[in-house]
Order: structure tokens, then sequence, then C-alpha cells
């Protein structure tokens, strides 16, 4: 089979390491692999395709901004993606998060439609069944239709001037009505109860494939040198892992209340520099790109936090777990249906009482680090993931 990938990114972030490991996977079982994408630097790869220069996006970004179409426009990445497949002839193509101004999402799925290209969608996010926002939170307009969308100027995508929500839905609604082979595909059951619910999937199988990650690096890992090297001997360590710790929606202000809580106790906070006043037990390392050296700073602590608002799947959950730590943390969606229950405890969202009180529980348990990193490697491997993949191309292309 050919398969070609679509996303924003390859090999870079959360859905680019998916969707580079989806390609090696393909390789290894003697079929072609292809991957277009949006944003980084150029591959040198002769099947790995960038789309759309850096300031074009930009561009769109800009016009999106003006217009309210954050998904629509996009000639140059859409006739390039669309040239590129033409060129191809794919027996598969499979869509995961292309939200980055890389292309026009109407136009492709038009195109994958009238083409009869068998056609499998992730949905990392929900934008792909909403009139545009990423996560619809408690909103439920885009079960019947989305209109008078209040998150326009204040989430991505952001539209200063014009709402547009209720003619993109009505958009998606067009591009998805008429596809002979579509198959839908969730990275958690939270996602896919909701998925089910929009009238795009009504005709077309709705299924749970959880995101795999590459258990070679994310396992338990003795880190007691790491623990010596930031001075932590003999200290009980919190981990929260976040790109966007001040960022609403991940909740990083209860991570500090919590910490004021708890004054006996570490929190390394990964992913972000610290911003004014903090408590004297948080500590922020900023983003750490080695992989490697991200599993140990998992493994050193006790437990993983996680505040944010709404998670499709939680990555930084599947990880804790791999490298041996048990989660506590707000219900978001996602990680309560993707993790493992004797492993982790979450309570109702934004409440700090409930939030302190699962933390002294979870903390007065004990468990075997090496134990729950068999059970969750296991369950989150790369190769768990794309085998089952493997099972729905099979699916609609036959």
């Amino acid at each position: 089979m050919k398969i070609v990938h679509i996303n924003c990114t390859f090999n870079i972030g959360s859905t680019g390491k998916i969707v580079a490991a989806l390609y090696d996977y393909s390789l290894q079982k003697g079929d072609e692999a292809f991957a277009i994408y949006g944003i980084g630097d150029i591959n040198s790869n002769e099947n790995i395709f960038k789309c759309v220069p850096w300031a074009v996006r930009k561009l769109q970004s800009l016009r999106s901004r003006i217009t309210g179409y954050p998904y629509g426009g996009c000639i140059w990445g859409t006739w390039s993606a669309i040239h590129i497949l033409k060129s191809i002839k794919p027996d598969i193509v499979h869509i995961h998060c292309i939200n980055g101004y890389i292309l026009n999402i109407y136009k492709l799925l038009d195109y994958l439609k009238k083409s009869k290209i068998p056609t499998v969608i992730t949905n990392h996010a929900e934008f792909m069944y909403t009139g545009g926002c990423t996560h619809a939170i408690d909103c439920k307009k885009w079960e019947t239709g989305c209109y008078k969308c209040d998150k326009i100027s204040k989430e991505h995508p952001i539209s200063y001037f014009f709402d547009r929500t209720e003619k993109e839905w009505q958009l998606l609604q067009k591009a998805y009505d008429g596809f002979e082979k579509l198959s839908i595909c969730c990275v958690s059951d939270w996602v896919r109860n909701r998925a089910i619910r929009s009238p795009f999937f009504s005709k077309y199988p709705v299924l749970t494939v959880l995101n795999g990650l590459d258990t070679d690096v994310f396992h338990y890992i003795d880190s007691s040198g790491l623990k010596a090297k930031l001075g932590l001997q003999g200290k009980r360590i919190i981990v929260h892992a976040t790109p966007n710790f001040y960022n609403v929606i991940k909740g990083g202000y209860h991570v500090l209340e919590i910490a004021r809580r708890f004054p006996e106790l570490e929190f390394v906070i990964i992913g972000s520099e610290a911003k004014g006043k903090i408590p004297n037990n948080c500590h922020f390392v900023g983003p750490i790109l080695d992989q490697n050296l991200l599993a140990m700073y998992y493994s050193m602590a006790e437990l993983c936090l996680l505040t944010s608002v709404r998670e499709t799947f939680s990555m930084v959950c599947a990880e804790s777990l791999c490298c041996g730590t048990a989660v506590v943390g707000f219900k978001a969606g996602g990680p309560e249906t993707i993790a493992i229950p004797q492993y982790s405890t979450f309570v109702e969202q934004g409440n700090d009482d409930l939030l302190e009180n699962a933390l002294k529980e979870m903390l007065e348990k004990h468990y075997d680090k090496q134990e729950l990193s068999d059970i969750a490697v296991k369950k989150y491997s790369k190769n768990t993931m794309c085998d089952n993949y493997y099972k729905v191309y099979y699916d609609v292309f036959n």
C-alpha cells in the first residue's frame, strides 16, 4: 500500500512523532510511506514533503484573523498538497492535525472525496467536527450547528472581526457528505463519545485508537543521579509538564496553589520558564528537548500533576505512567479515560481542595514503579498504536 500522512509537523511535537512512528512502521512492513507537513525545516527525505513556506503560512495566519476563516484560503499549501497527492496516487490518506494554517481543510476533503481515495481522519483535537474551535469545552452548539461563538477573539483560532463559525460548520458538513471510504479515529474514548454525536460522522465508523509513544525511551529509569544533580536528594518530588504553563486552559495556577499547600514537597515544572513570584518549592526547568532526559525527570518523581481544563488524550499522562510515576489531576476529558485506574486519580475540574486530598491519598499509597512501568509500556507502545491503525487501513481500503 501507498500511505500518505498529512499533519502540521513531522517528527516534532506529539502528533509529529506519531506520524513519524507510523511512517517508519509502514516501511518496516514493506509498504510505501509518505508525509506532507507545513511547519518545521525542510526534510531531506524525498518522500517527506513540506507543502508551504514559513512566510506564506504566517501570512495565512494573519489572513484568517482578518477574514475569520482559519481553515479556508491557504492557496499555496492546498495546491501543493493536492499536487503531491496526484503524483503519488495513494491507496490511503491519513489526516492528523492540519490546523496550523498549512492548507484548506474543506478543499482537501473535497478532493479526497471526489477522487474516491480511502481516507482516515484522527481527531487529536475537536476542530474537525466543530465550527473551528480546538476544544469546545462545555459548548454543545457543534452537535447541531455552530453560531455566535464567544471564543473567537479569545482562543485559537482567533478572529479579529467576524464570527464565521456557522459558515465553517456548514463547510465541514458539506465536505464530509458523500465520502465512499472514510474512517474516523479518536485518540480516547472520551473524544469518540463526543465525535459520534456529530452529524458529520453519522454515516461513518468512529473508532478509538490510543496514541502511542516510544517506550524504548519512556520507561522507568533509575534517576538518582539527576536527583542529586538538582540537589533534591531525600525530597519527595511532584512533576508537572506543559509548554504553556501560564495558558488558562493548562491550569498552571492550580499547580502553584497546590505547591503552597505542600511546602514539604518539591514541584518540578517542565516546559515553561517562571514568571513573577512563585513558591520556593517550585522549580521551573524550562523546555527539555532530550526525550531520554525527560523520561528521567518523570521517573524521578513520585507523582505527576495534571491541571488542564481539557485534554483529548494527554501524552504527559501516558509518558508519566510509562516511567513508573502515578498521576493525579482534574477530570479533563481524555486523561481519565486513557489512564490506568489503579495508578491514577482524577477529581472535579478546578477544585483545589479535592486535588489536595487526592494528592495526599496517592502519596500514602505504596506501589512498585517498575511494575507500573511494565503495565503502561504495553498499553501505550507505539507499535500497539501502529498495529491498531493498520487494522483501520485494511478496513477502509477493502
